[in-house]
């Protein structure tokens, strides 16, 4: 993935409430706001040309940007990949304002996304209802007496997403990539990662304490007695950081032979004796037989005995947090929207103030039903132009790679073969999808937002279980089209770069080559090396999870890999907290590989135009241009905050160092600008590997 991991998760009024609520916005508001954020690929005004382009590149490229750009309160980190967020944003705003005015004309898929925008509008109705639309939640939780009621229970939460104990999904197999198959996954915990839960320093410890104090207000906030709602804090904490000592690190995540784990339903089952699988299933309308793959085995044998060992009341008292952890969003009155923003984005992440209502209805549509909204945005904003320039610098990338495979002295002929084979069978998905998902038997009910939320994630688990031992459908996406972002599937094998992404300033066909290969190129790059990272390598061209590598290859791979580990572990990103060089190992790899396949390919191409290299516009040579463009890509201000969590749970180095790091690496960057040895731009021991 290009920029972010996942760091992460009405109206019984009249329409005209939610429009006096929050003002209609025009279509004179969205131009206007486009003219403010007039985005470039290349901005010779963001440029600092104070600071030397040879000791800090990267505030070289962006002070400027900094100075117009201080950092909004409602904002842990802000930069471009911000800015067209919020463009986009602004646009589906106007959509889903439209779509929201009762009309008969409205198409279906019109009447969800509006009466749904429209529903999370309304906060008077949904402060009103208060707890009443989960309170037959809450009663099926208070209703379990016995640990033989919990599978019924789990499955039927796990169906309205509720992340509680263990998580259920439909994935690929590891070793046929052809088929999808039950998956039976580590989950359950409310902060972040496993090692919040063990971390000794004492930042760590305060934030531990900070989390059971937000329990323990959610939990005063549902009802209870203060002095329940703290031992209850407590007992969540206890029953959480059990299952955290089960469960792999990020770092571990990482490598999917620690995920492999095929068995079967019927295996699995006589392995949880204290839990039976097959009631789940029978009420999870789950399989009951056929394979399947135990990610974690230690953290399921953790979860059997902690469902033997812990009294029921405890297991009902964590159920209700996640239940309300789970809803606690734009459904719920707005006490525990902000009790959980102020926790996750004001505490642990550094935000100072809520983003707007419309901001966050808006996201969440998006989330919630991003092909429907997305059929309309891409009509209105990616022509089909723009898709066929898109797929021309894509191939072209492609073929710079196929190239850069040639060149390699550290791989043999065998393992080049095998290379070179898995690119050829890479898709290309560009846009959107081909096929748009199917909303027709997603009921969304104008006024209750709570109830529209149970229902879209009822639907989405169903669509999800429908996989399961089918084929695998490669022509489906991962992200909505207005997604500013981008993603390689290992599994499938193709390379996803929605809509949203290619504007300014990633892209624009009225710049330059030397800017747009710069900026989006490198993107592109990004996406097609993650096929050959640490991660990726491990898939053949099939997407199953098989080894094609000589012996001799990969031990070379592993300690070129080990240069880079090593260059971000000695990053401190603030006082007393290093980047975790294998945790960033894949992206960090792709972001060099990426950028460095960008370069050959725009070489090619600025050769074939015969491209005056001594010519120069705005004052900067075309390879001048070509770094700067991707140096601006990554122009951001950052909270300390973030920055500590981004180091310690993010596969993504921060953007100062995705900058930097990189270029530091490439002699092809330190000529362009003249860079010597003793610069600090120029790396005393470079790293290489694609």
């Amino acid at each position: 993935m290009h920029r972010f991991s996942a760091a992460s998760p009405s109206l019984g009024l009249a329409l005209l409430a939610v429009l006096a609520a929050t003002p209609a916005i025009s279509q004179t508001h969205i131009e206007s706001e486009q003219t403010r954020h007039e985005l470039r690929v290349f901005d010779t005004s963001l440029v600092d040309t104070s600071v030397s382009p040879c000791e800090n590149f990267y505030r070289f490229s962006c002070n400027n940007w900094f100075k117009r750009n201080p950092l909004p309160a409602d904002q842990a980190s802000y930069g471009r990949f911000t800015e067209l967020f919020e463009l986009n944003r602004l646009h589906l705003r106007q959509i889903l304002e439209q779509a929201s005015k009762p009309d008969s004309n409205r198409t279906a898929n019109e009447q969800k996304i509006g009466d749904e925008y429209a529903s999370c509008m309304d906060t008077a109705a949904v402060d009103k209802l208060g707890l009443t639309p989960i309170k037959p939640e809450l009663d099926r939780i208070a209703a379990l007496t016995r640990p033989d009621e919990l599978p019924v229970l789990l499955a039927h939460l796990h169906t309205i997403g509720v992340d509680a104990f263990f998580d259920f999904s439909a994935n690929q197999d590891y070793g046929d990539a052809n088929q999808v198959i039950s998956f039976y996954n580590a989950g359950g915990l409310g902060l972040p990662e496993r090692d919040y839960y063990f971390r000794t320093d004492a930042k760590s410890a305060e934030q531990r304490k900070q989390y059971v104090e937000h329990v323990r207000k959610m939990f005063v906030l549902a009802g209870e007695p203060e002095e329940q709602a703290a031992k209850d804090a407590e007992t969540v904490m206890a029953i959480e950081t059990r299952l955290a000592k089960a469960s792999l690190t990020v770092t571990e995540q990482r490598d999917p032979h620690n995920l492999n784990h095929p068995t079967d339903v019927a295996a699995l089952s006589g392995t949880l004796t204290h839990f039976k699988l097959a009631d789940y299933d029978e009420a999870a309308h789950a399989p009951a037989s056929g394979k399947a793959n135990e990610t974690e085995p230690k953290f399921m044998a953790e979860f059997n005995d902690l469902v033997a060992t812990t009294p029921v009341d405890q297991i009902r008292t964590y159920l209700r947090w996640h239940l309300l952890h789970s809803y606690a969003g734009t459904s719920m009155p707005q006490a525990f929207e902000t009790e959980t923003w102020n926790f996750y984005a004001h505490i642990l992440n550094g935000a100072e103030k809520q983003q707007e209502r419309w901001k966050r209805c808006t996201s969440r549509v998006d989330r919630e039903m991003g092909e429907a909204l997305g059929q309309v945005y891409v009509a209105k904003y990616f022509p089909p132009e723009e898709k066929q320039q898109a797929l021309e610098m894509t191939l072209a990338i492609e073929q710079a790679m196929s190239k850069d495979i040639d060149s390699l002295d550290w791989m043999s002929p065998a393992t080049k073969q095998q290379a070179k084979e898995k690119l050829k069978t890479v898709m290309n998905k560009i846009g959107y999808p081909d096929k748009w998902r199917d909303y027709s038997k997603l009921v969304i009910v104008r006024g209750d937002a709570l109830g529209n939320l149970e229902r879209v994630r009822q639907f989405n688990f169903n669509r999800e279980l429908a996989k399961i031992g089918k084929p695998v459908d490669k022509t489906e996406w991962g992200m909505s089209p207005p997604t500013v972002n981008a993603y390689y599937d290992p599994q499938q094998n193709n390379v996803n770069f929605p809509a949203g992404y290619f504007q300014p300033p990633f892209y624009s066909g009225k710049e330059d080559d030397a800017a747009n290969y710069g900026d989006m190129g490198s993107t592109i790059g990004h996406e097609l090396t993650h096929g050959f990272d640490d991660e990726g390598r491990q898939f053949d061209k099939d997407g199953n999870l098989k080894d094609w590598w000589t012996k001799d290859d990969e031990a070379k791979f592993k300690q070129k890999a080990q240069c880079m580990v090593d260059q971000y572990d000695a990053i401190e990103a603030v006082p007393g907290v290093h980047l975790n060089g294998k945790l960033t190992l894949g992206e960090n790899l792709a972001d060099l590989g990426g950028l460095w396949l960008a370069w050959l390919a725009w070489q090619d191409k600025a050769q074939t135009a015969h491209l005056d290299m001594n010519a120069k516009i705005d004052g900067y040579t075309p390879e001048q241009r070509f770094w700067i463009a991707y140096a601006q890509q990554w122009c951001t201000q950052t909270r300390p905050e973030q920055l500590r969590s981004q180091a310690q749970t993010d596969p993504h180095s921060p953007d100062e160092y995705r900058t930097n790091s990189v270029l530091q690496d490439l002699p092809e960057f330190a000529k362009s600008f003249n860079c010597k040895a003793g610069d600090k731009m120029v790396s005393v021991k470079a790293c290489r590997v694609w």
